[in-house]
């Protein structure tokens, strides 16, 4: 689903500097997945799996416990799940089977790496039961035979590689990053079936999410009140910065500077040079997350 919400529906709770926090619980972290999976999807499944694997890692590496709440728990707050205010119109149907469908799948990818076993994770068999099961009806896009392939693909992925090999900035910088380039530069003109932002709020619909994402991690970052999400657009700000200089990783450096340039085409009125926050410009040393908020 696209969703052209505001990024932030609810800020960060407000956390003194140097001040110790019991880490979060995973009821929390899967329930604000529910939603944000959605917004930095930006439409991609694909890119949906890649960040809550980054969201997951990374929460563990901030000390989050071990223990998940049952299954069965996210599945029944699944449906309760509603678009938010500015999201496309989509059918009521629609949403909640994609609610549910995605309620499996991120509890079966924080299983997966808490018990450090890829088997946890559906291949294509599972996905298209889950799929019936959740209440697909034929002609829904997000389980047409296109999206379900490159989603079987994405989790595929993460099943035939060495679990140990997958730390979060491994994750963040080789798979979330580049999926995201590729994503962002769709709606900057390239994309199929668009190639604009699908906006119902009469924003630019060349937006940049990257760059807000990016920007919104700076802010928090800067009150000390960063959450996992912004650890991992940090991440990417930083991996971001070795891509426009030499050696590069040329595919992803190609791809960020035909971003930028597409971007600027489509803003001649406020032409950048990059679409990040440089790292130099984050606060030194690492802020504990603030509760995880509708980001």
């Amino acid at each position: 689903m696209h969703t052209n919400a505001r990024s932030d529906l609810a800020a960060p709770g407000s956390v003194r500097r140097g001040h110790h926090r019991s880490p979060r619980t995973w009821s929390k972290h899967l329930r604000h997945l529910a939603y944000a999976s959605f917004r930095h999807a930006q439409g991609s499944q694909a890119l949906q799996v890649h960040f809550v694997q980054s969201y997951v890692r990374t929460a563990l590496g901030n000390g989050a416990p071990v223990a998940l709440p049952p299954r069965q728990r996210l599945l029944d707050n699944a449906t309760n799940l509603t678009v938010p205010t500015g999201h496309l119109a989509v059918d009521n149907w629609l949403a909640r089977a994609q609610f549910l469908f995605w309620s499996y799948n991120i509890w079966d990818i924080a299983q997966s790496v808490l018990t450090n076993d890829p088997e946890a994770l559906p291949d294509r068999s599972q996905l298209d039961d889950r799929a019936r099961a959740a209440g697909a009806r034929p002609g829904m896009s997000s389980f047409s035979e296109v999206e379900l392939t490159s989603l079987a693909a994405a989790f595929e992925s993460y099943r035939s590689t060495r679990p140990e090999s997958l730390t979060a900035q491994v994750v963040v910088s080789e798979r979330f990053l580049p999926h995201l380039l590729y994503v962002e530069l769709g709606f900057q003109g390239h994309g199929d079936p668009y190639p604009a932002r699908p906006r119902t709020d009469g924003g630019d619909e060349h937006e940049s999410r990257l760059l807000r994402h990016c920007l919104t991690a700076h802010r928090h970052f800067s009150d000390a009140t960063p959450s996992t999400t912004d650890q991992i657009y940090r991440q990417v700000c930083r991996r971001l910065d070795g891509l426009l200089l030499p050696p590069a990783d040329r595919r992803n450096a190609a791809t960020y500077t035909k971003l930028i340039e597409s971007y600027n085409v489509r803003h001649p009125m406020a032409t950048v040079t990059r679409l990040h926050v440089p790292e130099r410009a984050f606060p030194p040393g690492r802020t504990q997350p603030a509760e995880p908020s509708s980001r």
